[in-house]
């Protein structure tokens, strides 16, 4: 990390996350990705408005985590900062 608080994709993510070492976290994007996939594919989603399972909470989370990674993603390519 540099003296601004820069850090890399990888080591924000592992700290977001909360898992040890950046070398996890494609890992873990991985998994949620599957989750998430395979929770919609069976098409488990209840409607809008309706109650929702725990494991559909759980798979709406694993969505704004990838979603966040992937901003932050673009956010590089566009030549900005990954921060804490």
């Amino acid at each position: 990390m540099s003296r601004r608080g820069v850090m890399t994709l990888e080591q924000a993510w592992a700290d977001r996350l909360g898992i040890d070492g950046a070398d996890g976290v494609g890992d873990e994007l991985a998994a949620r990705f599957e989750h998430l996939s395979r929770f919609v594919l069976d098409g488990e989603m209840p409607p809008a408005g309706k109650p929702v399972s725990a494991e559909a909470a759980t798979a709406y989370c694993d969505l704004w985590v990838l979603v966040g990674f992937l901003t932050d993603a673009k956010r590089l390519l566009n030549g900005q900062e990954v921060t804490r």
